[in-house]
């Protein structure tokens, strides 16, 4: 007998799905309930009467017949577990639609492989088998959400914030190419000495007729004691990057003299 993608053996007790392969030796309560529903195909058939005793076995519970159904629902798969339906205080039906319930040749499992994977792959998600291995599975997969879904929910929150110039300004060197100086500031306490630094930095470049540097990006350590030096530029269509970190741990501190200016060759 056909149901749906599973073929029921009656002699042998044997409910078979033909898409998966899987088989199942049905339990007294689960085959007496099928047999029963399927000796009374689209009629109602009462939960005393699917659990009725005989001289070899004692009568079914009604809690066992309720769990048969189960058992017998979750192995049609989620496709056909509505070819059993409850009928509320009275009992239960067995409705088989034809179209669903053609037997499935090798052949046209074949031809169709994408159909008979999809088959397969609901059968063991939604089947009576390794039930514990499919939780342990589903609560890996929704950790992981969690996790994927917390970190974005996190990336999203975060906003970039870009760090102000404390001051900004530009020299023209002698073939017209400008030199921009720009100065960041932690605290109020070393701004003097950082613009000072700055436009004595530009005075430096101001003796060049022109230079690979374009930018000039300059920060001083709360202390006083460190003058960071950062020169972005471009030579022959390549990016240039050059960082100079100077130290003076004198009271008077200088950083640059006319000797530094000339060692480095702001102008080369």
């Amino acid at each position: 007998m056909q149901l749906g993608d599973c073929l029921f053996d009656r002699q042998r007790g044997l409910l078979t799905n033909q898409v998966s392969g899987e088989q199942w030796h049905l339990p007294r309560a689960e085959l007496q309930v099928l047999t029963l529903l399927l000796a009374n195909q689209d009629k109602i058939v009462a939960k005393q009467t699917l659990g009725a005793g005989d001289d070899q076995y004692a009568a079914l519970s009604d809690s066992s017949v309720t769990r048969a159904v189960f058992m017998l629902r979750s192995f049609l798969g989620p496709m056909h577990e509505q070819m059993i339906e409850t009928v509320k205080g009275k009992g239960y039906r067995l409705h088989i639609d034809k179209r669903l319930s053609q037997p499935l040749p090798n052949q046209s499992i074949r031809s169709n492989p994408l159909h008979a994977n999809y088959q397969t792959m609901i059968t063991w998600l939604f089947g009576k088998h390794h039930r514990v291995l499919k939780a342990w599975v589903g609560v890996l997969v929704l950790l992981l959400c969690i996790l994927v879904g917390g970190q974005w929910l996190v990336a999203a929150s975060i906003k970039v914030h870009h760090t102000a110039p404390y001051d900004s300004h530009s020299i023209t060197l002698e073939s017209g190419q400008q030199v921009t100086f720009i100065s960041y500031a932690k605290s109020k306490t070393n701004n003097t000495s950082l613009v000072a630094l700055s436009q004595k930095l530009g005075k430096g470049f101001a003796s060049c007729e022109s230079s690979p540097w374009q930018q000039i990006y300059l920060s001083l350590s709360h202390d006083k004691q460190v003058f960071n030096i950062t020169m972005r530029g471009e030579k022959l269509g390549q990016s240039l990057v050059r960082n100079l970190k100077l130290t003076d741990y004198r009271q008077q501190k200088s950083f640059i003299s006319d000797a530094w200016l000339s060692e480095v060759s702001l102008c080369e």
